[in-house]
């Protein structure tokens, strides 16, 4: 008997497929049918981007979009991508207030979920992360305008 049969192992795809659609279902009941589409269209977005492998990925969105896009869909997001990728189970946790995290959330383990120096470590990734992208955008655009482009 493999991890997955006996119940001691993370849950296999067809499982896995089985617990996201079960969730799409109940999500299809609970919320306005336009937000949902929006959720669809940024899960698929979302699976495909760095984002699958740990990273980190800022939405695109127009207006209306982010309109929809209440903090209550963010967790949705979360709790489907995790549903979709994560092996085991994955709870979501409010990053706080920092600067690059402010109404950040992200998927952890359970058992780290209330580990402040885990949530510490990961708020200091992501505010590293986000002065990369920021310093590369700078970057960037100085290259355009010394090229004659409009950045």
């Amino acid at each position: 008997m493999d991890r997955e049969q006996d119940g001691t192992g993370p849950p296999g795809p067809s499982e896995r497929t089985e617990r996201l659609r079960r969730y799409l279902g109940e999500l299809q009941e609970r919320i306005d049918p336009r937000a949902l589409e929006l959720l669809l269209r940024l899960l698929q977005e979302v699976s495909s981007s760095p984002a699958a492998r740990g990273g980190t990925y800022e939405l695109g969105m127009g207006p209306e979009e982010k309109e929809l896009f209440t903090p209550a869909l963010q967790a949705e997001l979360l709790v489907l991508f995790g549903l979709l990728t994560a092996g085991e189970e994955r709870v979501v946790v409010d990053l706080g207030d920092s600067p690059h995290a402010r109404g950040m959330k992200v998927l952890v383990p359970p058992d780290q979920a209330g580990d402040a120096e885990f949530l510490a470590r990961h708020k200091s990734r992501v505010a590293a992360e986000a002065e990369r992208r920021e310093h590369d955008r700078r970057e960037v655009e100085a290259i355009a305008r010394v090229s004659g482009m409009e950045p």
